[in-house]
């Protein structure tokens, strides 16, 4: 099964508003505000010579359920982004992601599920969330295009972290609220990190439109519609490692098998849905 949708309707790279919106404000200006920093930041992450940049990584989704922790899926993540600069020093980005549940002793992309907690059988879904643009400020916070859905609290920034020897750090965080879609439907709370770190030497040299990153991953959402999780009171927890590609053939590959498999036109037409 596969799910295509705009991010901004469930995990949303977006920006919030109001008094939400103020400590996100607080916490990127600790780090600075000028557009080297930014420039910085999409030197790690993407790239500013325009080309597409490719975010991957693999992990596993885990239920929380009271004071236990079970694993319950592997999940692989794949965000390609492009990004273009504005004269006011901010950046204009695009993101695509491809998602997948995966069996945990395989890592066969699952299509079936049985859930722990339930008993249940599920259909286990493919995800290409986006394309969704927004703006980066020199703040480090993002500035989304208007909501499509009433209701959503967004709050999506950028900030540096402390990091070990010559590396410098990043993280991209999201926090998001969204309604419930349907009558008698449960609300999505999310939260989400990408850590990412590089190495100063390389950024030093002003010249690349991009350097070598890690990156890693760790987010806390409530249970996903298709989970069928009625009756079972929890969260779930995603966390997972990877590195930036800037060049698709660098993707490694059991992910590109994966996007052949159920995203070929995602693959072959990537230009396209990241234009700007």
């Amino acid at each position: 099964m596969v799910e295509l949708t705009r991010r901004g309707f469930v995990v949303s790279a977006v920006s919030g508003a109001g008094a939400a919106m103020i400590g996100a404000d607080a916490r990127a200006q600790q780090h600075g505000e000028s557009p080297d920093r930014l420039d910085e930041i999409v030197r790690i992450l993407g790239r500013t010579d325009g080309g597409v940049a490719i975010r991957w990584t693999r992990g596993v989704l885990s239920g929380i359920v009271g004071q236990t922790t079970t694993r319950l899926l592997g999940v692989s993540q794949q965000i390609f982004s492009r990004h273009r600069r504005n004269e006011d020093g901010s950046w204009e980005a695009c993101y695509l992601e491809l998602v997948y549940f995966t069996d945990l002793a395989t890592g066969a992309v699952s299509e079936t599920w049985r859930n722990p907690y339930t008993g249940r059988d599920v259909a286990v879904p493919t995800q290409a969330l986006g394309p969704t643009r927004f703006k980066i400020a020199p703040t480090l916070r993002v500035i989304n295009q208007p909501y499509a859905l009433p209701g959503i609290e967004n709050t999506h920034w950028f900030e540096q972290t402390a990091a070990s020897g010559d590396d410098v750090g990043y993280d991209e965080r999201i926090e998001s609220f969204v309604p419930p879609m349907t009558d008698g439907g449960a609300p999505m709370v999310f939260h989400e990190v990408f850590s990412f770190q590089a190495s100063r030497a390389d950024l030093r040299d002003r010249t690349r439109p991009y350097v070598p990153a890690t990156v890693h991953k760790v987010n806390v959402i409530s249970w996903r519609n298709w989970m069928d999780m009625t009756g079972a009171e929890g969260v779930t927890m995603s966390h997972g490692a990877g590195r930036m590609a800037r060049r698709y053939d660098d993707v490694p590959a059991d992910l590109s098998e994966k996007n052949r498999a159920h995203f070929p036109d995602v693959i072959d037409n990537l230009d396209d849905y990241l234009a700007l």
